[in-house]
């Protein structure tokens, strides 16, 4: 008999990976990776942002430190996909986004009567999981493919709605032995094989592709993500436990940069995704760089302005060192809705480097953009 599951580290706030292998917890009673954002019962509250699509403007949901990442980046795809609109209001309660995404779902009841009973059991699980979507999502990721989760009621969700849901975490077929062990397992599997206390061949094999890819990413992964969306799909990604709004453009994917200490900076829109190793940058509306507009003489001393925080942002990323703490106010739990003051804040979206181990080898159609250093996500909480 294997030894208890202990605890899964999270990725530490410095990103440095370290020389032993730390101890992984198996998932919860469901057997599934559960990300947990709030508080059960207590009512939420998420600013807006107003973001150019095309020559189109759309108004997104975004997230403060440990929001439910799940119903966001679902929230964000279907805005982007057309499917549902947000109103024009600075915050929007958590009830208010399962309201439209419940009436999404109802809407599409299909006509023939054998696809209507499939339907009307799946929207039955669904239903009943909306008001724990606000608490987080209940995944466990395959090792076979991208798109590859065990099923769940809540995987129904994706489907009932339309948008896909991948991971970047596949082992590489340059590597036989690591291929063969890891691509037949899931996620919970792996947890009680790296918690096996033994030194065979396999064990190590094992351990070895868990340490190497802590935040849940690899080359594989990013390439066969990159061959298997279509340019102009909009998705959802699952990495380093938590889920994102994908685009891919022009042979290029970008996360949606859905931050709240952002939510008043309209430059910066996307940022690339095409490293293992947390570097990205930021790109506008275009998909062109992010460029900090330098601050006006005029400004005066003590100003919390936009920009100013932009520009400190900026220069905290080029030299790779930490951002300051945020100013910006936390998402409220209480019944009442905040009141928000426009902010400039990053500090919960500059994020520690992912850890990754170098290879030698590399995929050619996977190319990163440019080297400015992006750290990776600690919003949703592995349990």
């Amino acid at each position: 008999m294997s030894p208890p599951a202990e605890k899964v580290p999270e990725i530490a706030e410095n990103g440095e990976k370290s020389d032993k292998i730390e101890p992984i917890e198996e998932p919860g009673k469901s057997g599934d990776i559960s990300v947990d954002a709030t508080v059960e019962g207590a009512q939420k509250y998420f600013k807006t942002k107003k973001m150019r699509f095309g020559p189109i403007d759309y108004q997104i949901v975004t997230q403060n430190l440990n929001g439910p990442c799940p119903l966001i980046a679902i929230m964000n795809a279907l805005v982007l996909k057309g499917k549902i609109t947000l109103g024009k209001d600075y915050v929007l309660p958590a009830t208010g986004l399962i309201e439209l995404l419940s009436n999404l779902i109802l809407a599409k009841e299909p006509a023939e009567k054998e696809q209507k009973e499939i339907y009307e059991s799946n929207v039955d699980a669904v239903i009943r999981l909306m008001p724990k979507l606000v608490n987080g999502l209940d995944v466990n990721v395959k090792f076979s493919s991208i798109s590859s989760f065990e099923f769940t009621p809540a995987l129904s969700l994706f489907d009932l709605v339309n948008v896909d849901l991948y991971h970047v975490w596949l082992p590489d077929p340059q590597f036989p032995d690591q291929f063969r062990l890891i691509s037949a397992l899931n996620y919970n599997e792996l947890a009680e094989k790296v918690c096996i206390n033994d030194e065979t061949v396999e064990t190590q094999i094992i351990k070895g592709f868990y340490e190497d890819s802590i935040s849940q990413i690899t080359f594989q992964g990013l390439a066969s993500l990159l061959q298997t969306m279509k340019d102009g799909d909009i998705a959802v990604v699952f990495q380093n436990n938590h889920f994102s709004t994908i685009h891919k453009r022009r042979n290029e994917i970008f996360k949606l940069v859905s931050d709240e200490g952002l939510a008043d900076e309209p430059e910066i829109v996307w940022e690339t995704f095409s490293s293992v190793d947390g570097d990205s940058i930021f790109v506008n509306a275009d998909f062109n760089n992010f460029k900090p507009t330098p601050i006006p003489a005029s400004v005066p001393q003590g100003s919390s302005t936009v920009i100013h925080s932009t520009i400190e942002h900026q220069d905290d990323v080029e030299i790779g060192v930490e951002a300051r703490p945020s100013s910006a106010p936390p998402t409220s739990e209480q019944q009442a809705p905040p009141t928000f003051e426009p902010s400039g804040s990053t500090s919960s979206r500059i994020p520690t480097s992912s850890g990754f181990q170098k290879t030698s080898y590399h995929h050619q159609n996977v190319t990163p953009r440019g080297s400015q250093e992006r750290k990776g996500d600690k919003t949703c909480i592995l349990m």
